[in-house]
């Protein structure tokens, strides 16, 4: 297989990985009141897809960001806070809107806590309360951490120089205290442990890390003749191995990393089956939809001993059908316009006044 030596616009296979990632989630939220007996840890996938989105989100944020320093010579904060706003908000507002109203008339039972922690980003750090109206906020504690990222990273990677050691220290350093936190149960045991940021962040920070190591050539280059099919394969295994044939999620120091490193094999090889598989149309446009379908999914696959109040709407298989119609409509009708006014806001060409107005201020 012949690796692919640019990253051009288009970066192949991660759509596809965003859709293998709500796939993940979707069979895990949509079996967990089933009992599969001695595979049932075969359906908890939900956790294996949450660390594929993150690791997907650090990469391609960070290679975007390098991306426009390499064509613009700077990093315009401005413009990727104008344009991560329109892309994230739009969709889990309106759901958040949805969720209030059926509140208030009585259908749900959502705190006032739970909603403005999932408004403001802060609900991975209030107790879930999954059997209860909680659940139906409680996957905002993975859009928490992204938002947190959002706000740290782009400024550190400013100030880095963007030295990929920044980023792998700040990794380390996230392993090693979930490490300490997992075994001696430092902080209070109310919260949710895998949901918490500062527990959370290397699986971010590791696709940080090889986003910038593949803006050198030399090192893709090495990258691509060393990290062979079969490398890849034993890692997909001592990830299986690790956490699904164990029974359980076991959140060791390396997974994130390892993450990281299974979602960049298709990218580094792009004429590769896998990346093929990955590029299909349905699997990619499962992956356009993915942000949407995970904001939407967890009003319809309810959590066992959750008041269903829409009855066979919330059952198998009416819900599947409900997650896809409400994420398409939430996709088509929300997100991508809001998308695409986020890209003509921060891609508008600067107007003669305002350069006169430059000129003329400089000139005084």
């Amino acid at each position: 297989m012949r690796p692919n030596t640019k990253l051009s616009n288009h970066i192949p296979a991660l759509d596809g990985w965003r859709g293998v990632a709500i796939l993940l989630v979707l069979v895990d939220h949509s079996t967990e009141g089933i009992n599969f007996g001695r595979i049932d840890h075969f359906f908890r996938l939900g956790a294996t897809g949450v660390a594929l989105f993150f690791a997907l989100s650090g990469f391609l944020i960070t290679t975007r960001l390098l991306e426009e320093k390499q064509r613009h010579g700077k990093i315009r904060l401005d413009k990727f806070y104008v344009r991560r706003v329109c892309r994230l908000i739009p969709a889990s507002l309106t759901y958040l809107i949805v969720i209030g109203i059926l509140t208030l008339a009585g259908v749900l039972t959502v705190t006032r806590e739970q909603w403005f922690g999932s408004l403001f980003f802060f609900r991975n750090y209030l107790p879930m309360d999954w059997p209860g109206g909680g659940w139906f906020t409680a996957h905002f504690w993975s859009l928490a951490v992204e938002e947190h990222f959002y706000l740290i990273w782009p400024t550190l990677l400013i100030l880095s120089g963007g030295r990929a050691i920044v980023p792998a220290a700040g990794a380390v350093a996230v392993a090693v205290w979930r490490y300490i936190d997992l075994h001696y149960h430092v902080v209070h045991a109310t919260l949710w442990f895998p949901g918490r940021t500062d527990v959370r962040l290397d699986g971010l920070l590791w696709g940080c890390v090889l986003a910038i190591l593949l803006q050198r050539s030399d090192f893709k280059r090495r990258i691509s003749r060393f990290y062979t099919w079969w490398l890849w394969v034993a890692g997909i295994g001592l990830y299986i191995a690790s956490n699904l044939l164990s029974g359980r999620h076991n959140y060791s120091p390396y997974e994130p990393a390892l993450i990281a490193l299974i979602i960049i094999w298709p990218v580094l090889n792009s004429e590769s089956w896998v990346a093929k598989m990955l590029d299909l149309q349905p699997v990619k446009w499962v992956g356009h939809l993915s942000y949407s379908l995970y904001v939407w999914q967890q009003l319809w696959l309810v959590f066992p001993d959750t008041p269903a109040r829409f009855g066979l709407f919330q059952k198998l298989p009416v819900n599947l059908l409900c997650i896809f119609a409400s994420a398409s409509l939430s996709y088509y009708l929300i997100e991508k316009p809001m998308v695409n006014f986020g890209h003509r806001l921060t891609s508008k060409p600067r107007t003669v006044s305002s350069e006169f107005l430059k000129e003329a201020v400089s000139q005084s």
